[in-house]
């Protein structure tokens, strides 16, 4: 069973859901992603689903954990809410190539999907989107940084690569904080 971390929001048009790395929980590492659902949940009144990575085995890959978490975020919505996605690592990757598939997804934050595993899927799933917004994310001394500027081969008006100066691939350094990769890239005209 995948771990997960809900904040209802009382707002139904949106709702984020965060994907965080392989390995790690919903509330994330020294809980940055508990403490980012509650500043969202409490400035913006979206709800927030962080789902951590399955680590069960999916041997036929008939699951996709996207798509699973998005029906959670459903059903603890009640509704089907526009879907702001931000993923870290292989979260961001899943997200990225998920996305395509997925319709409700309609902003995307990817904050260093590791280029060196799925780069062809995750160059095509760039090059297809057609959603609002894609966001890709770089901290300067990622290791995914060189393969970034691949992506920027497919950069338009809905699909940006950014990178972070003096960041690792945890955008942990200096106490930076997440939420403002967020505002700026998936809150940007949402009344808080």
């Amino acid at each position: 069973m995948t771990d997960y971390l809900i904040i209802p929001g009382s707002r139904q048009d949106y709702a984020l859901l965060i994907k965080g790395g392989q390995g790690g929980s919903a509330c994330g590492y020294r809980n940055k992603y508990l403490n980012l659902a509650n500043e969202i949940c409490d400035k913006y009144g979206i709800t927030v689903v962080s789902c951590a990575i399955s680590d069960e085995p999916n041997p036929d890959n008939k699951t996709n954990q996207i798509a699973e978490d998005i029906a959670l975020l459903n059903e603890t919505c009640k509704s089907r809410p526009k879907i702001l996605f931000m993923g870290m690592s292989k979260g961001a990757s899943l997200g990225c190539i998920e996305s395509s598939k997925i319709s409700q997804i309609s902003r995307l934050l990817l904050i260093n999907p590791p280029l060196m595993i799925n780069l062809p899927h995750i160059c095509h799933a760039a090059k297809n989107f057609n959603g609002e917004m894609m966001t890709f994310v770089f901290g300067s001394e990622d290791p995914s940084v060189k393969e970034s500027k691949l992506l920027k081969l497919h950069e338009r008006d809905n699909m940006k690569v950014i990178t972070v100066p003096g960041q690792d691939h945890y955008f942990s350094r200096d106490g930076f904080n997440l939420m403002t990769l967020v505002e700026e890239y998936l809150l940007f005209d949402l009344k808080g």
